[in-house]
C-alpha cells in the first residue's frame, strides 16, 4: 500500500519536511511566484521567488530568518561562499516601476527590477553601453569600481533598503545640512561603528590611491570635496550581502572614468575590513557572504 492511501485511511498525514513548510508558507504569503529548485549539487535545497511586491520579500525575509534559510539576490555577482544549507533566490524583475520625480533637479525613482536599457532611455547617462537587460539590483550589488571617495560618481542619491533583521530604512545624504533623520535604532547604532571602522588603519591600508580596494565601499563615509556623505553609498557594490534594495532614487550623471585594477589580489587588512562590515550589517548571516579573495 502506498504511503498516501495508508496515510488516508489510517486518518494521518504524512510527516512534511521543513523545506517543503517553509516553501507552503512562502506561497500562501506572496503575491509572486515561488518556484522549487531542488538541491544544488548537495550543498542544500534551493527555491526562486519573483515577488509582485515589497511585502512578498518582507514576508520572505522573516520566513527565511524562522526557518534558517538564505536570502540571496538572484543574479548578483560574487564570488560567494557556498551555502551548505537552503537558498531562497529572489528575483526583482517583476518589480520594475520607474518614474521622474518632480523639482528642479531631475531626479528618478525606479524599483530594483528596473532593467539598465530603461534607465539609459529615460536619459541617465551613467547607464548608456552597460547590459541592458541587467536590473538595477544587479549593478548596484556588482562590483563598484568608482575611484575612491568618488561614489558620488555613481548618480545614486537614496536607497531604500530593508535590513537583515527587517528594519527598513531609507539611506542618503548624511550631515548638518541633511534634515532627514535616520528612523530605526538599528541603523543609529550601525552607522557609528561603520564611521569608526572608516576611520581605522584597515581603512587606511584599503585607498591604495585612486583605488578602493575592498568590496564594501566604506569609503563613501569619506568622500572627496565637493561630495558629502551619503550613506546610500555604503550599498555600491555590496553583492545583495548587506540588505535587501526596494528602490533608489538616481540623478542623471555622466559616466565617469574608473581606475584601473589592482595588480594584487587584496590583502589580509581590506578582507579583515569587508568582513567587518558585513558582520555589522548582518551579523546572523539572513544573506550570502562573499568570498575572501585568495
Amino acid at each position: 500500500m502506498q504511503p498516501s492511501r495508508r496515510a488516508f485511511l489510517l486518518g494521518r498525514r504524512p510527516a512534511q519536511s521543513p523545506w517543503a513548510a517553509f516553501l507552503q508558507r512562502l506561497g500562501l504569503l506572496c503575491q509572486g511566484a515561488v518556484r522549487d529548485l531542488g538541491e544544488d549539487a548537495g550543498a542544500g535545497p534551493r527555491a526562486l521567488l519573483v515577488p509582485a511586491r515589497d511585502a512578498d520579500v518582507a514576508h520572505a525575509r522573516a520566513l527565511c530568518a524562522e526557518h534558517r534559510v538564505v536570502l540571496a539576490l538572484d543574479g548578483a555577482e560574487g564570488p560567494f561562499d557556498t551555502s551548505h544549507g537552503p537558498v531562497l533566490r529572489v528575483d526583482p524583475s517583476a518589480m520594475a516601476g520607474l518614474a521622474r520625480l518632480s523639482g528642479g533637479m531631475p531626479r528618478w525613482r525606479a524599483q530594483p527590477g528596473v532593467p539598465l536599457a530603461a534607465l539609459a532611455q529615460a536619459g541617465l547617462r551613467q547607464f548608456a553601453g552597460l547590459p541592458g537587460a541587467m536590473t538595477l539590483a544587479e549593478w548596484l550589488a556588482a562590483p563598484a569600481r568608482w575611484a575612491a571617495g568618488r561614489c558620488a560618481d555613481s548618480g545614486v542619491l537614496t536607497v531604500d533598503a530593508m535590513l537583515a533583521d527587517g528594519v527598513e530604512e531609507t539611506l542618503g545624504p548624511f550631515g548638518e545640512a541633511d534634515v532627514q533623520p535616520l528612523r530605526s535604532v538599528t541603523v543609529q547604532r550601525l552607522v557609528p561603528a561603520l564611521f569608526q571602522l572608516a576611520s581605522g588603519g584597515d581603512a587606511f591600508a584599503t585607498r591604495d590611491g585612486e583605488r578602493w580596494l575592498g568590496r564594501y565601499r566604506l569609503d563613501a563615509l569619506k568622500p572627496e570635496a565637493p561630495a558629502t556623505v551619503n550613506l546610500a553609498h555604503l550599498l555600491l557594490g555590496h553583492g545583495g550581502t548587506l540588505a535587501w534594495v526596494q528602490g533608489v532614487t538616481l540623478a542623471d550623471v555622466p559616466p565617469a572614468a574608473q581606475p584601473a585594477p589592482a595588480a594584487e589580489p587584496p590583502g589580509l587588512a581590506t578582507t579583515r575590513l569587508d568582513s567587518r562590515v558585513k558582520a555589522l550589517f548582518d551579523p546572523d548571516g539572513r544573506f550570502p557572504s562573499l568570498r575572501a579573495a585568495q
